[in-house]
């Protein structure tokens, strides 16, 4: 483990070229009991979809998707409140009253993905009203920004005191819903509140981007955090690029490269394999710090991988590629064949898990071995886990986490709040299902809904070449056609 830890990251220079990868076929290589792409599409249809396929999580208005729900999937009487709500600790009892943008852009995009999978029209027609509520409600048309939350029906907080995490997901469920439909009203007000973002918060000082713009006396303006670059990147800035206008493509580019330098230069740390999630305090450059854990580390590794690999950088590539390889190591605990969360001030693993940590070491690890199949092996027993243990039998959904070793009990706190929706979980299964048909040499199916069958359309944040694709009339949605394309080679 300390080797590992002190072991340099191999950086490449410029144009230098990446290691030569065997060319033998993926699957001639994986593990035999890695799951196929049909058992994760099981596992979005039996076990994450029956919770957020009920009317008590689809709002009213439809598309005023609730940020709390109870465990079983009812709506909250408040007045009488379910245990995993009432006992729940401080930091989400602190939220009640609340309703969070960003809670109804991630639903958004659970929807987005249910039709992505599935192709069910009624799927496609809650994202669309999620969207259309963020768009109605949630845009503020004069300054172009996004009200992060409401309470008591008041937009909070002021314009400039918004966070760019906030903003940056209030584009999520917009971002999904564009991506399967090209509806340019949508893109309209996707880039509008970009362009709010990059002109209101980016610091030419630092380089970066800001946490808030607003000056004040908690010193809010002054924090630097990882996350203010890094989910502008995974909540839109990735999936859209490669699909818009060639004069959009070209500034959103090199947007996603001075983000991607900005995470780098300031925030990777070469030597631990890691990415530190708060400089300005320089006490938090440490183990155990805010957001240093594996779960920001793999996420901003699996990025810039992706970004290196669109924008043909590389050194990015390389230097990705290493840290994530690193990482993945770190995390993996092979006594039970789990992903621990983070390393603890002393260096050990943690070996409890959280949800969302877990499923981007597997996302990670899945996307790393359409190149190198070798990181596949941890993927059956990381994948058993989930299914197994992180998965509610009763009520469906995931968990938000389990205890540590060696019982892993599930916790029993709300599977929804402030920050736990259908996100994470959809995403996970949709890359499950993606890099799986890859890895085991099938076709990956998926389903848009454009105007136009003459489109670009990609598999998520992976290349792919379609290999067959079909359309027939999508009801509900006059001029729109679901677009079924089956992808091969994806990389």
């Amino acid at each position: 483990m300390l080797r590992s830890l002190l072991l340099p990251v191999l950086i490449l220079l410029g144009g230098a070229a990446l290691p030569a990868v065997a060319q033998t076929s993926p699957a001639a290589q994986i593990p035999a009991d890695l799951p196929r792409g049909e058992r994760w599409l099981r596992h979005f249809s039996e076990d994450l979809l029956p919770f957020w396929n009920v009317p008590d999580a689809w709002g009213s208005p439809r598309g005023d998707f609730p940020t709390f729900r109870a465990n079983d999937g009812k709506a909250v009487d408040w007045a009488k409140p379910p245990a995993e709500l009432a006992e729940a600790p401080g930091w989400i009892k602190e939220q009640f009253g609340r309703e969070y943008v960003r809670m109804k852009s991630r639903q958004t995009y659970f929807y987005g993905v249910a039709y992505h999978l599935t192709g069910d029209p009624k799927m496609l027609a809650l994202a669309r009203d999620g969207a259309a509520f963020i768009r109605r409600r949630a845009l503020d048309p004069k300054t172009g920004s996004a009200v992060s939350y409401w309470e008591k029906g008041v937009p909070k907080p002021e314009v400039l005191a918004r966070t760019t995490q906030d903003l940056a997901y209030a584009q999520l469920g917009l971002a999904m819903y564009y991506y399967l439909t090209r509806d340019e009203a949508t893109l309209r007000d996707i880039k509008k509140l970009k362009r709010h973002i990059f002109a209101q918060y980016w610091n030419p000082q630092w380089q970066a981007l800001r946490w808030v713009k607003k000056e004040g006396p908690d010193g809010e303006h002054l924090r630097q955090e990882l996350v203010a670059q890094l989910d502008q990147v995974n909540a839109y800035l990735l999936l859209l690029t490669p699909i818009l206008p060639a004069a959009d493509r070209r500034e959103w580019t090199a947007d996603l490269k001075r983000l991607a330098q900005a995470m780098v230069r300031d925030y990777h740390d070469a030597e631990r394999h890691l990415f530190w999630g708060t400089i300005h305090d320089p006490a938090q450059k440490q183990l155990g710090s805010r957001h240093t854990d594996f779960g920001h580390s793999a996420k901003a590794y699996w990025m810039l991988e992706r970004i290196g690999r669109l924008t043909q950088d590389q050194a990015l590539v390389g230097l990705a590629t290493s840290g994530a390889r690193a990482v993945l190591k770190q995390a993996y605990l092979p006594e039970s064949g789990t992903w621990g969360s983070r390393l603890r001030p002393d260096g050990s693993v943690g070996t409890g898990k959280e949800w969302w940590i877990y499923a981007e070491l597997d996302q990670l690890a899945a996307t790393l071995a359409l190149t190198d199949p070798a990181q596949a092996a941890p993927l059956p027993r990381t994948a058993d886990f989930w299914f197994k243990r992180m998965v509610d039998p009763v009520n469906h959904e995931v968990w938000g986490g389990t205890g540590g070793a060696p019982d892993f009990e599930p916790w029993q706190g709300p599977k929804i709040h402030q920050w736990k929706s259908g996100y994470h979980s959809a995403e996970h299964a949709l890359v499950g299902y993606l890099t799986a048909q890859a890895l085991h040499g099938e076709a990956a199916t998926l389903y848009f809904a454009p105007p136009s069958t003459k489109v670009l359309l990609r598999p998520y944040v992976f290349e792919g070449t379609a290999a067959s694709r079909s359309s027939e009339a999508l009801p509900g949605f006059p001029g729109r056609r679901k677009v079924e394309v089956a992808f091969t080679g994806l990389r």
